[in-house]
């Protein structure tokens, strides 16, 4: 394999004494935070402790070596675990971890076929506000999952009815269950607030366990009980036919894509407080080995981790050593601490799990949506409704669905606007949104922002036609501004052929202004460059204009109009009447 390909191997040569002991400290603090972790991610999902284990030993490995993104640390990860418990409840329960191993490598081999593809454009498919949403209605479901264990009241069914389960029967609630919760939750906190270089999850469960265990609690709390730990050995995940991987294709393509997107977010916010720019096509690469390894240890998929890659990105470590050290204090975990984590109470393993969930549900990024943009806002909210309405996995279908319906939304209905000269370099702007705004009587200077194709035709259509007949006085000269017309289809030239038939039955000359050279080249091969004249720049065909109707002096809008529909605009613009913002 090339050097570029497995860049943890070149790091690794080039490798400084000096490098070491910050290297080493931030291995052991990434030890404290994952164990923690991969033992209440694998409860998730459904599965034995020691498989949060084996995930993330199997994927730190991996990455390590063929990772693109040095402070990203890929392991067991909690919106991943939901969507592995999801799919866990329609097989039995003997069958479990050889599932959960089957997915992780299906979405190795999805992932592999993205690198061989150069499929990076799958990125596109899962937004920053869909995904937001996801996290969100993820962060949900996992915390009305935990209900029944840090409660001790049994709760089934949607995440609604669960909750409504444990508010009808909190005569059954089980204090010491309760409390232990609450004392763990409010320790992690604590510790989080005074004294956050500690390892305040872990910390928390040795504390609850030794109480536990040295109290006799076991009898009046559910504990995690004798946990299988031991030497991994690596083995192919297939317990009979690959036929019987057939009905996980699905879920694990789901699954890809979803560990791709979060994975390739946290790395280039990783690598951009570094001042690096990650390497999307890389980490095709790198999550396939992390999920591979996870796989041949008997793990479940793996995801890249924010809390994890925030810790080595603001540690002191120079390389990605980290992984591979924590690796091995993992490997110790295994063949000596897990006969210890026995009396580990469910209560305290879920009060984590709900405080590592409510960070999934980021707020100010909803408000953030809301203020800066609408449509990302209900993009978002679409999605979160859809987990907690449909499931995860089909909560991701609907975001991505979500996601092109808008981008049809917006070709079908692209932003259109009447311009108007304004600033000392005579820019053209929208007359809506700029108050300086200087017209010409009898003319519309109009953009389109779309490619005019079969979908949008006729609004560009429709809204010339309104501009000529609602103008007082009459419109002589229409300036088509087509920059961001950059590709048009032969429906799109019937429209325009059409268009200027409208123009010519009124007496209104079209004029187009920088055209594309594509464009143009359609243009005159369907007899339209015939029809009408062509500008460079629209302030040329605006001073073509000022010189055939010297008469017209300019007006400049200086009252905001009521509504910003296209009419209002109109009338504001040819009679100088109104305002914009």
């Amino acid at each position: 394999m090339s050097r570029s390909v497995v860049p943890g191997w070149r790091e690794l040569r080039g490798y400084r004494r000096a490098w070491l002991r910050p290297d080493l400290l931030a291995a052991l603090s990434l030890w404290a935070v994952l164990v923690p972790q991969a033992f209440a991610y694998a409860q998730l999902a459904g599965l034995p402790a020691a498989s949060g284990l084996y995930t993330a030993l199997g994927a730190m490995i991996g990455y390590a070596l063929f990772g693109g993104t040095r402070s990203l640390n890929v392991g067991p990860e909690s919106s991943v675990a939901i969507v592995v418990a999801g799919v866990l409840a329609t097989v039995p329960a003997p069958e479990h971890t050889a599932v959960a191993a089957q997915l992780a490598l299906l979405v190795a081999v999805f992932l592999l076929i993205g690198y061989a593809v150069r499929a990076a454009v799958l990125m596109r498919l899962l937004s920053t506000p869909v995904l937001t949403g996801y996290l969100a209605g993820s962060g949900v479901v996992i915390i009305a999952s935990q209900l029944g264990k840090v409660t001790g009241v049994r709760a089934d069914g949607t995440p609604l009815a669960k909750a409504g389960a444990v508010l009808s029967h909190l005569t059954d609630l089980n204090v010491w269950a309760l409390g232990c919760a609450v004392l763990s939750a409010a320790a992690v906190l604590l510790i989080g607030r005074y004294a956050a270089r500690l390892p305040g999850p872990l910390i928390a469960l040795v504390v609850a366990t030794a109480v536990v265990a040295l109290a006799g609690l076991d009898d009046r709390l559910d504990v995690l009980g004798p946990a299988q730990g031991g030497l991994p050995v690596p083995k192919p995940p297939w317990t009979g036919t690959l036929t019987g991987m057939v009905h996980l294709i699905g879920p694990a393509l789901s699954i890809a894509l979803l560990v791709y997107a979060g994975s390739v977010l946290t790395a280039r916010s990783m690598a951009a407080k570094e001042g690096e720019d990650a390497d999307p096509q890389q980490e095709f690469l790198g999550l396939a080995a992390a999920n591979a390894g996870a796989a041949l240890l008997g793990g479940f998929p793996a995801n890249g981790s924010d809390s994890r890659s925030a810790l080595l990105a603001g540690s002191d470590a120079r390389t990605r050593l980290p992984g591979l050290g924590a690796a091995a204090a993992v490997l110790i975990t295994l063949l000596v601490l897990m006969p210890l984590i026995r009396d580990l109470p469910q209560a305290a393993l879920g009060a984590v799990i709900i405080l590592t969930a409510a960070r999934l549900i980021d707020v100010p990024a909803f408000h953030r949506l809301w203020r800066i943009r609408r449509t990302d806002f209900v993009l978002a909210a679409v999605t979160a409704l859809g987990v907690l309405i449909f499931g995860v996995l089909e909560g991701i279908a609907v975001g991505v669905l979500v996601s092109l319906l808008e981008v049809l939304r917006r070709a079908v209905m692209p932003y259109t606007a009447v311009l108007g000269r304004t600033g000392e370099q005579h820019a053209y702007r929208d007359v809506v949104n700029y108050r300086d705004a200087e017209t010409l009587p009898g003319l519309v200077v109009y953009r389109f922002d779309a490619p005019l194709f079969f979908a949008n035709a006729d609004v560009l259509r429709t809204d010339l036609r309104r501009l000529i007949a609602d103008a007082r006085p009459p419109v002589r000269e229409i300036v088509l501004d087509a920059e961001a017309v950059y590709d048009m289809d032969t429906t799109g030239v019937e429209a325009l052929h059409r268009i200027v038939d409208d123009c010519d039955r009124a007496g209104v000359d079209l004029v187009f202004a920088r055209t594309r050279t594509p464009v143009r080249t359609l243009m005159r091969e369907t007899g339209l460059d015939d029809r009408v004249r062509f500008f460079h720049r629209v302030a040329d065909a605006v001073t073509a204009y000022r010189t055939a109707h010297p008469e017209h002096r300019p007006a400049v809008r200086t009252a905001r109009p009521h509504r910003r529909s296209l009419r209002d605009r109109l009338r504001a613009l040819l009679t100088g009447r109104g305002s914009s913002d």
